[in-house]
C-alpha cells in the first residue's frame, strides 16, 4: 500500500536498536515508517530502570564502536546513538581476578600493559603469552560488513573484505573449535589457566575473547554518558527527528500474511490491523517464527539451532543489583571472584562478576549500585518457571539475592547496613518484557561446535518481509543489532529496485599500524 505522499510504508516490529536504526536508514531512503514497541519505553534490551532512586544499567557494559577510526562509529553517529561531544568512559582493563594468596590479574585493555602483567604472573608461560598477543594482533585485522550485506558486494569489494581476514585467517582456523577450557589448559600457570577458562563462559570458542580483546586494545569500547537508556533515548530522537512513528505499548498478535507468500501488515493485541508495504521484524526471532508467523516459515537454519541446545546454547542470565551507601569508588570496576557452595535453583554458581557503577556518579556521596550478571543454564528458567504463584517467585529471586549478597560484601568490606538488595531479575523477566526465548538475552553461545555464520535476514517463501537484529549472528550484541538494522534497510532498497542512499558523516580514516602506535 502507498501513502498520500507516495511514499512506500514499512512497519517495524519493535524499538530495539536494531529496529530504531532500520528505521533511520529507511526514512532517509524516504520511507514511511512505522514502529510497533510491546513495551512502554523504546530501546529493547539496551534499557535502565530505577529502582529505590537509583538507576540501573540493564546493558551495556561497554559500546563496541566508539573510536573515531571504527567502522561502526559513522554507523552510532548516524543513527544518533551519539556524537562527537558525547563523553566515552574508558575502562583501563576488561576485568580483574582475585585470587586467594591476594593477588589480583589483571586483563588490561593495553595490548602492552596486558602483556607485561601476564609475563609477571607467569613467566613460565612465556612462549603461550606471547602466542595470545600475537593472536590478538591477528583478530585485530577483523572486519564486520557494516557498509553493505555481504551477498550485494560486488567482486572488488568481496575482493577487499575477504583480504581484510587474511592476517587473521589462521588463528581463526586454529581456534575456530577450540574452547575457553581448552585454550585455557595450554597454560601451565593455575593461574591463567584459571583466568582463560572463565574470563568467558568455559565453554565457549575462544576467538569470542580474542574479538572483544580487540576492540579493547583498539580503544574502541567504551561506555557513552547517560549508558543505556539515554543511548537508546538518542536513537529515538533521532527516528522521530526525520519523521518516523514510534508506537509503545503496542504488542503484535501476528503479522499478516497474504495468499501465504506476501506479508501486508500486522495485527495488534487489540486487534486492531496495520497495513503497510514492508515489514521489518526485530525482535526475538523465535517469537517471530513461531507466534507471530504461526510456525509456517520456520527456516532449517532457527530449527536446527533451537533443537540442539548443546551445540547452540541460550544465552540467559540472572541479574542481581545492590544499592550500597558506603563511598567504593576506590574498589575495581570489574572483578572476579570465586564462588562457594551457591546455587540458583539447580544450577551451582563457581564465579561471580561484580560490577561496581561508581564511575558513573557526579557525586562521590551519592549512593551507587554493584551489578552482577549471572551467565546461568537453560534449567533455571524451568526452576523459576515453576513457581505458581508472584509470592513464591519473589521469594526465590530474594533467596538469590540473599545468597550473592555474601560475596560482595566481603569484597567491597561492607557491612549490612551498607548495602541493599534492589533488584533480581531471572529469565522469565526477558520473557516478560522482551519476549525472549526461555529468556535469552542475546543469541546462541559461540560454542566450539557450532557455526557463525550470518544470516541474510530474508525469510524462504515470504515476500516484503525481513529479519533483523542481533540473531542473525552468535552471539548477538549491539553492534550486531545496528549493522543488521542498516543491512535491512538496505535489502528492502534492493527489493524495491531502489539505489540505497547512506547519509552517513565520513570519517578520516587511520591505518592499524597507526592506530596501534596510537593506542599501546
Amino acid at each position: 500500500m502507498k501513502t498520500n505522499n507516495s511514499k512506500k510504508k514499512v512497519i517495524i516490529i519493535g524499538a530495539g536498536v536494531s529496529g530504531m536504526a532500520c528505521a533511520s536508514y529507511l526514512l532517509d531512503n524516504n520511507y514511511d515508517v512505522e514502529i510497533y514497541e510491546k513495551h512502554n519505553i523504546t530501546g529493547g534490551e539496551c534499557t535502565a530502570w530505577t529502582r529505590k532512586g537509583v538507576e540501573i544499567d540493564g546493558c551495556a557494559h561497554w559500546i563496541i564502536g566508539v573510536d573515531k577510526y571504527s567502522d561502526f562509529y559513522p554507523v552510532w553517529t548516524h543513527v544518533g546513538a551519539f556524537d562527537e561531544n558525547t563523553k566515552i568512559e574508558f575502562s583501563d582493563y576488561f576485568t580483574k581476578f582475585k585470587f586467594d594468596d591476594g593477588d589480583i590479574v589483571t586483563i588490561y585493555a593495553n595490548i602492552t600493559k596486558l602483556e607485561e602483567e601476564l609475563l609477571r604472573v607467569a613467566p613460565e608461560d612465556k612462549r603461550r603469552i606471547k602466542g595470545f598477543i600475537r593472536a590478538i594482533k591477528a583478530y585485530q585485522h577483523v572486519a564486520v560488513p557494516v557498509k553493505k550485506p555481504i551477498r550485494h558486494m560486488n567482486l572488488f569489494e568481496l575482493t577487499k573484505f575477504g583480504l581484510g581476514f587474511l592476517p587473521m585467517a589462521p588463528y581463526y582456523l586454529r581456534y575456530k573449535h577450540m574452547s575457553s577450557k581448552e585454550y585455557a589448559s595450554r597454560f601451565k600457570n593455575y593461574k591463567l589457566r584459571y583466568v582463560f577458562e572463565h574470563v568467558c563462559a568455559s565453554t565457549y570458542n575462544v576467538h569470542s575473547f580474542f574479538y572483544i580483546m580487540h576492540a579493547l586494545t583498539l580503544h574502541d569500547a567504551g561506555v557513552i554518558e547517560g549508558g543505556s537508556l539515554q543511548f537508546a533515548k538518542n536513537m529515538e530522537a533521532n527516528v522521530l527527528s526525520k519523521g518516523g512513528k514510534i508506537f509503545t505499548s503496542s504488542e503484535i498478535s501476528k503479522i499478516l500474511v497474504d495468499n501465504n507468500r506476501k506479508v501486508i501488515g500486522i495485527r495488534l493485541k487489540n486487534g486492531e490491523e496495520r497495513l503497510s508495504d514492508y515489514v521489518v521484524a526485530s525482535a526475538d526471532v523465535h517469537h517471530v517464527l513461531y507466534d507471530l508467523l504461526e510456525n509456517k516459515y520456520t527456516e532449517d537454519y532457527f530449527k536446527k539451532r533451537f533443537a540442539d541446545y548443546d551445540t547452540y546454547p541460550l544465552n540467559t542470565a540472572v541479574l542481581v543489583v545492590y544499592k550500597i551507601t558506603k563511598n567504593i569508588s576506590d574498589k575495581a570496576r570489574m572483578m572476579v571472584v570465586d564462588a562457594h557452595d551457591l546455587y540458583i535453583g539447580p544450577e551451582k554458581i563457581d564465579r561471580l562478576s561484580m560490577r561496581n557503577h561508581s564511575y558513573t556518579k557526579k557525586d562521590e556521596n551519592e549512593p551507587t549500585t554493584v551489578s552482577l550478571l549471572i551467565p546461568v543454564q537453560d534449567e533455571v528458567y524451568d526452576y523459576f518457571k515453576q513457581f505458581t504463584t508472584k509470592k513464591d517467585y519473589l521469594e526465590a529471586k530474594r533467596q538469590v539475592g540473599l545468597s550473592v549478597k555474601e560475596y560482595v560484601k566481603d569484597y567491597f568490606e561492607l557491612t549490612d547496613d551498607d548495602l541493599e538488595l534492589i533488584d533480581v531479575t531471572t529469565p522469565l523477566t526477558y520473557e516478560r518484557y522482551l519476549n525472549a526465548y526461555r529468556g535469552s538475552y542475546m543469541s546462541y553461545i559461540s560454542t566450539k561446535s557450532g557455526k557463525g555464520l550470518m544470516r541474510s535476514g530474508v525469510v524462504k517463501g515470504l515476500k516484503n518481509f525481513m529479519l533483523t537484529g542481533q540473531w542473525l549472528m552468535s552471539p548477538g550484541g549491539l553492534p550486531i543489532a545496528v549493522f543488521t538494522g542498516k543491512h535491512a534497510a538496505y535489502e528492502i532498497c534492493h527489493q524495491d529496485k531502489k539505489k540505497f542512499i547512506n547519509k552517513e558523516k565520513k570519517y578520516p580514516e587511520l591505518s592499524l599500524k597507526k592506530k596501534r602506535k596510537l593506542y599501546s
